[in-house]
Order: structure tokens, then sequence, then C-alpha cells
């Protein structure tokens, strides 16, 4: 294929939705129902040049284009273009999860106000996650990357008349700055020490610079994707971005933004050493327990999921530190299906809700499970995709998430193994605990939203009177929930259901043919055993009164950890008080000091300008003056007389000979 036809590919993939983001913020309030069509056509053709891109590069074939950008000193900074077949898959991805979330849309957003401007900003977003994609330089990949958390915060914040929502996009820009800050060291770094952001130079040539400043850079990339992966302690801001319209959590939490810092460790694993991978691994296992741990109890349908994903990017961030990261990339991708399908249901099930309390002249909260129940008679498809999507979360066989986390624990037990130190297998035992949690919490979502019976009469017994029922949603909502949730089955990603090392898309991540593992078995069933596990037993407590779960652990998980009230205790009031501090400082030290030297200034000027008027130009008039007086006296005398100038001569004689007498 020729090099043009791959370059001009690449390009329309990020200008084409960056292109029509653009008419729509300018033009689209006058043609709003065509806003969406445009979106939708653009983001189709991105769909189908991701297909072109993925079959000619798909599985060795690497493009690289290099155009030069600007120049600094020494430095020459290029615009680089990567296709590989980490690219190519990202691609697939996030332009078809992107085109399916935009189609579910139509329906989701009608009648916003602002319509027009909600598909601008997708298409903005797809765009910027595109651009890290197909990134081959970590200067551009850092362009789009601050463009993914710029159109994220307009997105989380759409609807800024809640303030709830504002607060949300605030909270995730601002913890996103964190991370970029120490991802922006490492690219510095990078630059000093290699001359280059070149990313096949920088991955081919790890060994070429000091382990200290590798280790430094390492864990600046690391910082980035704790931020923007939502991994600890950097996750408080991803639950909260749940006040966006729920498409938009499918697309951060399937494919975009979060899906980002994944990539990132993924696309440079080459270049981390083995302390940045120890530290890669803990955090991710922990984060994956805390995630698991913070989803068991709550109440909003959405606020769950998000959790939820936090412990699964925990699985993938771990994946990648005990060195599995073929495995991790396929969890990426796993993931991204079942879980665009879950958020997509869960937005039926609210958008169904909010049709039940429009109609009823009611008000409850529409997220709320305990009100819910029974929704599988009303809503049969949606609770097929819901189950397909859950049990694939869950973990069970037959269904994709079951490969990909297999591999990620197998790779997990391989690597304790090769430490040769029991403490280590605390990473791959703390997973399979993980597991467990996993089907516990999803299997008592689906408890509460599906089965049972209806729970909302019970705390609105106005309901028992009402004619309006819950209404499914229109076909249009139904067919991106039904196409993600038969992308959940296993056959997609292995024709094995117990083993995904041998499907065509691991086989083809692998760079070296995968040797056999003694633990595979044991994962294998550990996996099954701890996922049926967690199921019954969300069977068994959901709705079963007699077992009380201990109150510290429902406060544990409803509050996050009181990650939040000790980032407010420790960081936030802190750092309120020192900037209050500052500011009354300012008013009442700084402000009156300059207030102060303003007054004094202006008093000894008028001082000077009065020393000025009475004594520099009172001198100068005098002297003026005088000399003026002078010339009237000596005027005075030459009278034009020959007498006077005689009598002045005869005196002027007489006083002389009289001086010299004397």
């Amino acid at each position: 294929m020729p090099d043009d036809v791959m370059v001009i590919s690449a390009l329309l993939l990020v200008c084409l939705p960056l292109l029509v983001s653009g008419l729509l913020l300018f033009a689209g309030k006058k043609y709003p129902s065509g806003s969406a069509i445009l979106t939708i056509i653009s983001t189709g053709i991105c769909f189908l040049l991701s297909t072109f891109l993925f079959l000619q590069s798909w599985p060795d074939s690497i493009y690289t284009f290099q155009y030069s950008w600007f120049h600094v000193g020494r430095y020459t900074f290029t615009a680089d273009i990567l296709i590989d077949k980490w690219a190519a898959c990202m691609l697939l991805v996030v332009s078809f999860i992107s085109l399916l979330v935009q189609v579910y849309s139509t329906a989701y957003m009608k009648g916003d106000i602002r319509y027009a401007q909600y598909f601008a900003y997708l298409s903005l977003f797809m765009a910027a996650m595109l651009g890290i994609v197909l990134a081959g330089n970590l200067l551009v990949m850092y362009v789009a990357w601050e463009l993914v958390g710029f159109s994220s915060y307009l997105l989380i914040g759409f609807w800024l008349e809640k303030p709830q929502a504002a607060r949300a996009a605030r909270n995730a820009f601002l913890v996103n700055r964190v991370g970029d800050t120490g991802f922006l060291l490492a690219i510095i770094i990078l630059l000093v020490q290699f001359g280059t952001l070149d990313i096949q130079t920088l991955i081919t040539s790890p060994a070429s610079i000091d382990p200290l400043w590798l280790t430094i850079a390492g864990l600046g990339l690391f910082s980035g994707c704790v931020a923007k992966s939502a991994q600890f302690p950097l996750q408080i801001w991803l639950p909260g971005a749940m006040a966006g319209p729920t498409p938009v959590s499918a697309l951060i939490h399937a494919a975009t933004m979060v899906a980002a810092g994944v990539f990132l460790l993924v696309r440079m694993f080459p270049l981390f050493n083995a302390e940045v991978l120890t530290v890669i691994a803990i955090t991710g296992t922990i984060t994956a327990f805390m995630g698991a741990v913070a989803a068991l109890f709550q109440t909003d349908i959405k606020r769950l999921l998000a959790f939820s994903t936090i412990s699964q990017l925990g699985y993938m961030v771990m994946g990648i530190g005990v060195g599995a990261y073929q495995a991790a990339f396929l969890h990426l991708l796993t993931h991204a299906f079942f879980k665009a399908c879950l958020f997509l249901s869960a937005g039926a099930v609210i958008h169904s809700l909010h049709q039940l309390e429009h109609n009823s002249h009611m008000h409850f909260d529409t997220q709320d499970m305990r009100l819910m129940g029974g929704l599988r008679k009303q809503m049969p498809v949606t609770f097929i995709c819901y189950l397909l999507a859950g049990l694939s979360l869950a973990g069970l066989p037959l269904f994709s998430g079951f490969l990909s986390k297999d591999a990620i624990l197998l790779g997990a037990l391989n690597w304790a193994d090769s430490r040769n130190h029991f403490l280590w297998y605390l990473i791959p035992d703390i997973g399979f605990i993980t597991a467990f949690l996993t089907a516990l919490y999803i299997g008592r979502q689906l408890i509460l939203v599906f089965l049972g019976a209806f729970r909302l009469p019970h705390y609105l017994p106005i309901v028992k009177h009402s004619q309006h029922d819950v209404r499914d949603v229109p076909a249009v909502m139904k067919m991106p929930m039904g196409t993600l949730a038969v992308l959940s089955l296993f056959v997609f990603f292995s024709f094995n259901p117990f083993n995904a090392s041998g499907g065509w898309l691991l086989s083809r991540l692998h760079t070296t043919p995968e040797s056999a593992s003694s633990w595979h078995s044991f994962a294998v069933i550990m996996s099954i055993v701890l996922s049926t596990g967690g199921l019954a037993t969300a069977y068994f407590l959901t709705g079963n009164n007699r077992f009380k779960v201990p109150q510290a652990l429902k406060n544990i998980s409803l509050h996050n950890w009181y990650l939040s009230i000790i980032y407010r205790k420790i960081f936030i009031n802190p750092g309120r008080q020192v900037v209050y501090s500052a500011q009354q400082t300012d008013a009442k030290v700084i402000d009156k000091l300059v207030d102060y030297t303003g007054i004094i200034t202006v008093v000894l000027a008028h001082i000077i300008a009065w020393v000025d008027r009475i004594f520099v130009d009172g001198t100068v008039n005098l002297i003026s003056r005088m000399a003026g007086y002078l010339g009237l006296f000596t005027k005075s005398a030459q009278t034009g007389k020959i007498q006077h100038y005689f009598i002045f001569a005869l005196a002027g004689l007489l006083i002389l000979v009289f001086w010299i007498i004397l």
C-alpha cells in the first residue's frame, strides 16, 4: 500500500471529526437535527478508515511518518504518526464504540437544548483519542492527551446548570493536571537524555541512558496513567464524572480517556525497568481491590459501574506491571465492549424511569437501584444485554471477560513465581479476591435492577394506582446495546473459551511465542470457582435480611474508602486555609502597603512640587527679575547726552583717585 494513502487515511481519521466538531459549534444551532446525522456519517467514515488501516497493518506491519514541526536550539521537534498492531486495534475499538454511542445518543439526548453542542463535543472527544492512538511522538501524544482532558471537561460538565456536574468537571480537570505534570516532566527528561521524543527510538534503546533517569521518566509516564486511568491515589474524580450524560460515561469508561492511560503504558512498555514495573503492579493491584470493595454496596446504578471501571483498570495496570501487557491490552479491548454495553443498558433503565417520572408527575431518583427491581419484564432486551455484559464482567466462561482476566491472573502467577519470594504472591492472590468481589457486586446489581418485584410502589404508594408503566427504550437505543452484548462473547477473541493465548488476537500480540504455564489450569479453575461463588453470594445476600453486613464495611464501600474525606482534610482544607491566609495577607498587608506607599508617594510629590515651585522656580524667577532690574539700571545710564557721560567719567575718576589715596 502506498505510504501516501496511509498518511491521508490517518490524517483524515483525526481531522474529519475535528472539522465536524467545529462546524457544529458554529452552525449546529441552526440545524440541530442534522448535527447528529453529520456526526454519525463522519464517525462511520472514520470507522471504515480504521478498518482499512487495521487490514493494512495487522499483524506485523509498521508504518511511521515523520514531519518537521519546529526547532528549539539543538532540538528538532517532529509531528509523527505511528501505525502498528497496537494502534490498529485501538483505532477500530475507539471509532466503533464512538459510532454506537452516537447512534444511541440520538434518542437519549433528544429534546436537549444543546443537542448540536453535545455532538460537537463527542466528535472533539473522539478526535483527541484517535490523536493519542496515532501519535508516534510523545509531544504529539501530549497535545492530544490534553485535548482529551479538555473535551472530557466539556462533556462531564455538559449539564452545567447542575451544580454537581460543574463540580465533577472541575474535579476531573484538576486531578488530571496532577498526573499530567508528571507526564510532562517525563517528556522533558527523555528529550534531554535521548535528544528525541520519537516513540520507536525511545522503546528500542532504553539501556542507553542512566538507570536513575530512566526510572524517574518511567514513573513520570506512569503518573500520567494514574490520573487519566483513575488509579490509586487519584481515582477520586471518576465516580463524580457520572454527573455527565450516560452515553458520555459509556464513552469515557470504554474507549476514551481512561483507556488512554493504559494505552500509554502498553505503548511505552519496553521503556520501563523492573523498579517501575513493580510500582505499576502494586498500584494496579491496590486499585483493583479498592475499586471492587467500593462497588459492593453502592445504590446508584452508574456509580457502581464507575467503581467497577476503576477496578478493571486496576487489573489492566496490574497486568502491565507483571509483564503481561498483551493480556492487559486484551482486557482493555474486551472491557471496552462489555462496559460500554453496561453503561448504555444502565442509560436505558434511567431513560425509561425518567419517562415514568415525567408521566406520573412525581419526583424520585431514577438511578437508585433500591427503587428498581423486576425490570426484566418491562425491558427484556435491556435485561438480556445487561446480563451478557454483566456475566462478561463477572468473568464467567464463554464470555470475553473471562479470557482477558484469566490471562492477566495467569501472568501475575508466573511473575510471582519468578520473584522467588512468597510475598509477591499477594499480587495474584488479591487479583483472585477481586475477581470474587467483581462477580459479587455485578450479581447484586443484576438482582436489584432486573429481578424480584418492582420496588418503587413500596417507596411511592401513588405508583400502585398509576396507569403509567415502565416502557422499554426505542430500537435505535437497543441496537448499540445488542451489538455490544454480542461482542461480549468469547468467540470474537478466541475459539477456545478457556484460553485466550491461542486466539487470533493475543497470539499475534505476543512478540515471541508464549510458553506453556503450569499455572494455567489452576488459574482457570480458581477463576470459575470464584466468579460463580461471587454470583451465588450475591444471590444469597441480596434481599436476605437475616445476614447483616458489617456497617463499617458498608461505610468503606459507600464512601470510597473515605478518600475524599481524607484528601479534604489533608490537602483541600489546608490548601484552602493557605489560600485564605494568602488572600488575607494580600488584602490586609500587601494591599495596605501598596496603598500607603501610594499615599506617601502622592504627598511627597505634592511637597516636591511645592519646593520646586517656591524655591527652584522662585530662585530662577528672582535671578531673572534681578537681571531685568540690572538691565534697566544700566539702560538708564545710556542717555545719549555727552554731558552726562563727562559727569559719569569725572565721578568715576574721583572715586578712583580717592580709592588710591586711601
